[in-house]
């Protein structure tokens, strides 16, 4: 059985993340969707209820999802919720969405989910979103390192509250988030209100891999009239160069492949990169072409990296691969050192 994406929901307190997740659930495209959340009293779901469940705190909503608390760690709530998936005590679910607290670091916890060998085997990461507030969504940013590394990390940000902030503050936060991760898609959600399928994307479906492959700066993030509901990809950094934020630390390097991979040389590139980064690699990605043939995506949170996923086919923007990099405080050599030793054009 092919693994389940996790996808984590994070975003700093008071973001709009339990109010986007109750609109999320009701939406019938995340049906088959088990929710993990560390306090389930903590989040307003309760009118979504219909049975408590278990004992083991799984509560099914009405809109036939799973939703549970975190038992004493994620890997042993994942192993429970899988197991108790295939005995048949609970209904199947496709997928999985955790939903961090306020000032998680989302690096580690999805680092987790290559921790343990038989949750490798059950789970993958399938993607990172962020919930980002219009309102104080700039100051959080200024003033906690948590906020930060939550939106570095974020495959997609979405920016909540726009109808409460003024335009100037969502321009000027649009134009923040687009420097802080150029790579992430953003979209914006007034009141949680927003097509699962704008939110929860896995990483290794082809229009995300397309995003790898964008160029050009992010357009800004803006409201229709009346602002109920928007959307506006984020274009990747021009592929092949790295953007330096001398503010922040946060670094995107994007390196394409002059030739298919082979097997040897990514895996000294690999041994290479976890000595001479360190802690300073947050996040890696990509999808390349192997010599063999094969095509594989690649992933890696902090220190970890993931098995190699076959992937069935490669978009043709993305040539024969495309590996983005988020560091911090990394400098301008070791990137291009790290471009130079996985053989970029």
């Amino acid at each position: 059985m092919a693994a389940l994406p996790v996808h984590l929901l994070t975003g700093f307190l008071g973001s709009g993340k339990t109010t986007l997740l109750s609109r999320l659930l009701r939406d019938p495209a995340l049906a088959d969707t088990a929710v993990v959340i560390n306090e389930l009293g903590e989040v307003g779901l309760d009118h979504l209820l219909v049975d408590r469940g278990s004992e083991e705190g799984v509560v099914l909503l009405d809109s036939g999802c799973l939703c549970c608390a975190l038992g004493n760690s994620l890997q042993e709530t994942l192993e429970s919720l899988y197991f108790r998936r295939g005995r048949g005590e609970l209904p199947a679910f496709a997928r999985v969405v955790v939903e961090t607290t306020g000032v998680a670091d989302p690096g580690p916890i999805a680092a987790t989910l290559g921790l343990d060998s038989a949750i490798a085997r059950h789970y993958r990461l399938g993607s990172i979103v962020t919930v980002v507030d219009a309102v104080h969504g700039s100051g959080e940013l200024e003033r906690f390192a948590e906020a930060r590394r939550q939106v570095a990390v974020a495959d997609r940000l979405v920016v909540s509250k726009g109808d409460l902030a003024d335009a100037a503050a969502v321009a000027r936060l649009a134009a923040e988030l687009a420097e802080r991760n150029p790579q992430a898609a953003r979209v914006a959600a007034v009141a949680g209100a927003i097509a699962a399928e704008e939110v929860i994307v896995d990483a290794l479906e082809t229009s995300a891999l397309r995003q790898l492959a964008a160029a050009g700066s992010p357009p800004a993030c803006t409201h229709a009239d009346p602002p109920h509901v928007s959307h506006v990809p984020a274009a990747a950094a021009a592929v092949g160069g790295h953007d330096h934020l001398a503010d922040h630390g946060i670094a995107s390097t994007a390196i394409r492949l002059a030739a298919p991979l082979d097997w040897p040389r990514y895996a000294e590139w690999v041994q290479w990169l976890q000595r001479a980064f360190g802690d300073g690699l947050l996040r890696m990605k990509g999808a390349v072409r192997m010599a063999d043939g094969d095509i594989f995506a690649l992933h890696a949170v902090m220190r970890l990296f993931s098995a190699p996923c076959a992937l069935p086919s490669l978009p043709a923007e993305l040539g024969d691969g495309v590996v983005v990099l988020i560091t911090q405080d990394l400098p301008a050599s070791l990137l291009d050192e790290a471009r130079r030793r996985l053989g970029d054009a």
